[in-house]
C-alpha cells in the first residue's frame, strides 16, 4: 500500500461553525481524510493536547495572531504533537503579513486562508492529504515467536516491553513510549498477565473487517503505569485468521508511528497475516530451549520463514536454562543446525514469574533483582544499543 492510500487523521480546531463545515464539506470529496472538529479556540483545547492530537496527521487551527496567548498555547501544543503532526493555522483576509509571520514563528508549518469556495479548498485538502511529513520516523518492531507451547514466549514479551520502557526518571516530555501488542488472536494470555480488563477490540475489527485508525487506538489501547502500552488478545475465540493482512499492516503502521518500540506477541500457527509482520520487524526472537525436538523445530520454523523472508534477522532466544560456562558438544552441534550464535540465555525462574502472573505485573515490579529478570533487561538494553530511538513524540494511549 502506497503512502497515498493510507488514510490521514485531520483535526479542525475553530470557534467558528461555519468554518468547522465548510472544511467538513469540503472533506467529503477527498478520498485520504478522516476529520474530525473540535468548536473552540486554540487556547480552550490545549489542557486537552495529548488527547485531541493523538495520531492526527494534521491539524487546521483558526488563531488571533495578535493575541500573545493564543501563540503561546499554539508553541505548547506545537512542543506536545508527534514527530507526523503537521500544523496549518487558517488566516482570514485582514490578517497582516506580520501576523502571519507571528503564527509561523510560533510553530505553525503553513498557514492557508479561511474556506471561501469548496472546491478550492477541497484541492488543498486533497494536497494535504497526499503529504507525508518529511521528518516522520518509524518506531522499531520486535517480533517474539514460540517454537513449541509453554516455552515462556509471552512471559519474554511483556518484560522485554517493559524493559524497553525508559525509567520514570527520565521520560522526558518528548520521549516515545512502548506499545506491546497480542497477536495469538485464539491464546494470547497478556490482558490476563497483567491484570487488563477484557476487551475485544481485535475481535471486532476482524468481525467489522474495517482497517485501524488512530481512534481505534485511542478506545482500544490501555497504558500501564510505567508507560506501557498494550493492545490485548481479545476475550472470545475467533479463527486465528479472521484479521487480513492490510489490517495488520495498518496497525503496525500506526504502532511503529507512535512507539519508539512495538514489541509483539505472535501465534505458534503461521497465518497469512503475518507477512507484514516478518517485513517491518527489526528482529524476530524465536523462544526455544535446548533439547533435540525443540531445536528440529527451531530450524523448521527459520527454513519456512526464510522461504519468503531470506534476509529476515531471527535470532534464538533460550528460555529456561541457564548459560553454561563450557558448551557441550551438544550445544556446538544446536549452533551449527540452527546457523545462528545460541547467545541468549533467559534463566529458568518460576518462583518469580509466577508471582508476576498472579499479581498481574511485569517482573521489575515484582522480582526486579531476580536472574530472570536481569536477564531481560541486558537483552532489552543490547537491542536498545542495536536499535537506537529515532524520534521524539508521546504515546498517548
Amino acid at each position: 500500500m502506497s503512502m497515498k492510500q493510507v488514510p490521514r487523521s485531520m483535526l479542525v480546531i475553530s470557534p467558528d461553525r461555519t468554518v468547522a463545515k465548510a472544511i467538513s464539506d469540503a472533506v467529503l470529496s477527498v478520498p485520504n481524510i478522516r476529520l474530525d472538529s473540535e468548536i473552540g479556540t486554540i487556547g480552550s483545547v490545549n489542557g486537552r493536547a495529548v488527547r485531541l492530537l493523538s495520531g492526527r496527521d494534521i491539524v487546521l487551527f483558526q488563531a488571533d495572531a495578535a493575541d500573545p496567548s493564543e501563540l503561546d498555547a499554539i508553541r505548547r501544543l506545537v512542543a506536545e504533537r508527534g514527530g507526523k503532526t503537521r500544523f496549518v493555522a487558517l488566516a482570514d483576509e485582514h490578517m497582516s503579513l506580520a501576523q502571519v509571520r507571528s503564527l509561523t514563528e510560533a510553530g505553525a508549518d503553513d498557514v492557508m486562508p479561511l474556506p471561501t469556495q469548496g472546491g478550492d479548498l477541497g484541492k488543498v485538502l486533497s494536497r494535504l492529504g497526499e503529504t507525508a511529513p518529511a521528518d516522520r520516523k518509524m518506531g522499531h518492531l520486535f517480533a517474539v515467536i514460540q517454537a513449541r507451547g509453554g516455552i515462556g514466549a509471552t512471559t519474554l514479551a511483556v518484560n522485554l516491553a517493559d524493559q524497553l520502557c525508559p525509567p520514570k526518571g527520565r521520560r522526558g516530555g518528548n520521549s516515545k513510549g512502548v506499545a506491546l501488542v497480542d497477536l495469538d488472536l485464539q491464546y494470547g494470555t497478556i490482558g490476563s498477565m497483567l491484570d487488563l480488563p477484557e476487551q475485544d477490540a481485535l475481535y471486532q475489527l476482524a468481525f467489522d473487517g474495517t482497517i485501524p485508525d488512530a481512534q481505534f487506538l485511542d478506545l482500544s489501547m490501555k497504558t500501564l503505569p510505567q508507560g506501557l502500552s498494550v493492545l490485548a488478545a481479545p476475550s472470545r475465540l475467533g479463527p486465528v485468521d479472521s484479521l487480513s493482512t492490510e489490517q495488520i499492516k495498518a496497525l503496525l503502521d500506526l504502532l511503529r508511528e507512535r512507539a519508539e518500540y512495538v514489541v509483539a506477541d505472535l501465534p505458534h500457527v503461521m497465518v497469512p497475516w503475518m507477512d507484514p509482520v516478518l517485513r517491518q520487524a527489526d528482529t524476530i526472537l524465536l523462544v526455544s530451549d535446548t533439547t533435540v525436538p525443540a531445536v528440529r523445530h527451531c530450524r523448521r520454523l527459520i527454513d519456512f520463514l526464510a522461504a519468503d523472508h531470506p534476509d529476515l534477522p531471527v535470532r534464538v532466544v533460550l528460555n529456561h536454562e541457564t548459560r553454561p560456562l563450557f558448551r557441550s558438544a551438544a550445544l556446538r552441534e544446536a549452533s551449527r543446525a540452527l546457523e545462528r550464535p545460541l547467545d541468549i540465555w533467559l534463566p529458568h525462574d518460576s518462583r518469580a514469574a509466577r508471582a508476576a502472573a498472579d499479581r498481574g505485573m511485569p517482573l521489575s515490579r515484582v522480582a526486579g533483582r531476580s536472574a530472570l529478570t536481569r536477564s531481560i533487561r541486558r537483552l532489552a538494553r543490547s537491542l536498545a544499543a542495536e536499535f537506537p530511538p529515532s524520534a521524539t513524540s508521546h504515546l498517548p494511549m
